[in-house]
């Protein structure tokens, strides 16, 4: 039997959404039944990260993320995974301790940069994950070269996050897309689409070139799908070996 996967979710609410679908098209599944059962808390009210970590607002998403991260727990889940980079930023204090199993969207990134080879890595992202340097300090761990964007181009890539969010996509797709552009006209061999936000209007490009692509969003997918396939495949392995 497939184990439970719990998503904690709301940030934002699209990006949840489109998580829960990939994880549903990467599934090997033939029917209902041999899909994975997921419990969504998709709650939008989380305090906004990146407007916390910045010092604009007071309100420390922790505590509403903690919340949710127990909820998921009571109801037995088997996994808990979070479908955002910045809230990744309390990934450890939210799993320290926890008695149940958790994938990082993070070390998802660095195990498919290493599998492909990426040595030079541009990054889109929030303000805050990139202030916060939770990818930096994770490439320069792996040994990983990374451009950051400047000012001018951050500016552009928050406008364009905080008009997919509120429904704007056009304009999302193309303060984006120029982004995206710019980080491999210098000198980038991929870009990190490190916010869930970004690879919804960006989709086009991670189609057409998935080489110049990490979707953030469809590698926490794959990820947890890997996970429990291969959790369930153990287990009826090591049921048949019992009997």
């Amino acid at each position: 039997m497939l184990r439970t996967l719990g998503i904690l979710g709301g940030m934002g609410p699209l990006a949840t959404a489109s998580f829960m679908n990939q994880v549903i098209a990467l599934s090997p599944a033939k029917n209902d039944q041999e899909h994975i059962p997921m419990f969504i808390r998709n709650i939008p009210q989380i305090p906004d990260r990146t407007n916390f970590l910045m010092g604009i607002e007071d309100e420390n998403p922790f505590f509403e993320l903690k919340k949710g991260f127990n909820q998921l727990t009571s109801l037995g889940v088997s996994c808990i995974v979070i479908p955002c980079n910045t809230a990744h930023y309390w990934y450890n204090a939210l799993t320290q301790n926890a008695d149940v199993h958790t994938i990082s969207i993070v070390q998802s990134v660095i195990k498919r940069a290493k599998a492909t080879g990426k040595r030079k890595i541009g990054i889109l992202a929030t303000t805050a994950t990139l202030n916060m340097r939770i990818y930096q300090t994770a490439f320069s761990k792996h040994n990983i070269e990374f451009i950051e964007p400047n000012e001018q181009q951050q500016t552009f890539i928050m406008q364009g996050i905080t008009a997919v969010k509120s429904g704007d996509l056009t304009s999302g797709h193309n303060l984006l897309k120029q982004s995206y552009e710019l980080m491999l006209a210098h000198g980038a061999d991929t870009v990190l689409l490190g916010c869930t936000e970004i690879p919804l209007v960006l989709n086009e490009q991670v189609f057409n070139s998935p080489d110049t692509c990490l979707d953030t969003i469809a590698i926490l997918a794959q990820e947890c799908v890997n996970w429990a396939y291969t959790s369930t495949q153990q287990s009826t392995h090591l049921f048949s070996s019992v009997a």
